[in-house]
């Protein structure tokens, strides 16, 4: 019965009406499920004759109906189908959670350069180019095209194409390895606040894996002209948008380790040193800097960037962010970013600046 499943998970993350041969479905199901040839031919026999397969000279895809049968199931076989190809059963889950949530995500993506994690068995690695352009996202068909090569993790720039700022001042909590999950909370909560009180109007998400992220929307101004770049340790830095984003960054946190001290940093370039901290990363904040969206999937754990409301970060478990419950509760994006004045935190980063660590 698990060789069944795992075949029809095979045909259902082909395109529809894509018919694939004998061979192929051989070496696949003897490398992950160690089924012998002949057991693999009385499996799709028995699918042929029940609906789910249809065979064409010797090709194999499966129908309409087999979709429908397997859709139906796999909820119920996740896991067991999970245990013996990680990778296929995260890239199905992707492609209906896509079909559902597509358009959310696709309103992150319009008018910006646009990467993706994508995972095959075993590996995973970043895709920016396809057919030798830049990739952009300009409707659900589109992301559901690269979805089905296995691209599920949508990760937008950070700025539109040709604009010279980010549209979103990011601040990604990353967690050393001995910082555990509620800590992370603890941080988001305090950030979340921090920012309200500076006019900032945050509003947070789940990373998909360890972290959270806290983004708000500025309203469009100009450059200080009283403001110059807090040095930093390893490079020198330019006047610019993405600068002052990321020096706005430090400022945040450094008030929030006034309220929670010894927890959190912002020198991004001291791994070692940062094992029990949590990191306020402001790394996506440069040109052609890039950010998972609000609803992707994390391609390592297959869990979803949720949005949370503020209220909801103390209760939240990671498991809420499951694809399936994600797509079953969705009723629109709850990830609403306010536009905000960032006038009150430039001139509290201006008064602050000598005193920010860096």
């Amino acid at each position: 019965m698990s060789l069944e499943r795992y075949i029809l998970m095979m045909l259902a993350i082909k395109r529809e009406g894509k018919l694939i041969d004998l061979n192929h479905v051989v070496e696949k199901a003897e490398r992950d499920v160690g089924a012998k040839e002949e057991e693999i031919k009385k499996a799709l026999k028995s699918l042929i004759e029940r609906g789910l397969v249809l065979e064409e000279g010797g090709l194999f895809a499966i129908t309409r109906e087999g979709r429908e049968f397997f859709r139906e199931r796999f909820g119920e076989w996740k896991g067991e189908l999970t245990r013996i190809n990680r990778t296929w059963a995260t890239v199905y889950e992707a492609m209906n959670y896509y079909k559902i949530v597509g358009d959310t995500v696709v309103n992150y993506c319009k008018d910006r350069h646009v990467g993706f994690y994508c995972t095959f068995t075993q590996q995973h690695f970043f895709k920016r180019q396809h057919r030798g352009k830049y990739i952009t996202i300009d409707s659900r068909e589109d992301l559901l095209e690269f979805v089905q090569m296995f691209c599920i993790d949508v990760i937008p720039c950070v700025h539109r194409i040709g604009s010279d700022r980010p549209d979103w001042l990011i601040i990604d909590l990353d967690a050393g390895p001995k910082v555990g999950f509620e800590r992370v909370k603890e941080v988001a909560e305090v950030s979340y606040d921090v920012m309200e009180k500076l006019g900032m109007k945050p509003s947070v998400k789940f990373s998909g894996s360890r972290g959270m992220q806290i983004w708000s929307k500025p309203r469009p101004f100009n450059l200080p002209d009283e403001w110059e770049p807090i040095p930093m340790l390893t490079e020198k830095r330019k006047r610019n948008f993405f600068s002052l984003f990321a020096d706005l960054v430090r400022l945040i946190q450094y008030k929030v380790d006034q309220e929670i001290p010894g927890i959190t940093t912002s020198v991004v370039s001291k791994k070692a040193e940062r094992e029990d901290k949590i990191l306020m990363d402001w790394s996506c904040l440069k040109p052609n800097g890039l950010v998972r969206s609000p609803y992707g999937i994390h391609h390592k754990t297959g869990l979803v960037s949720l949005p949370l409301d503020v209220k909801e970060i103390e209760n939240f478990v990671p498991e809420d962010a499951e694809p399936g419950r994600v797509a079953e509760e969705f009723k629109g994006d709850k990830f609403k970013l306010r536009e905000s004045d960032f006038s009150s935190a430039i001139r509290e980063l201006l008064d602050l600046k000598d005193r920010i660590s860096l």
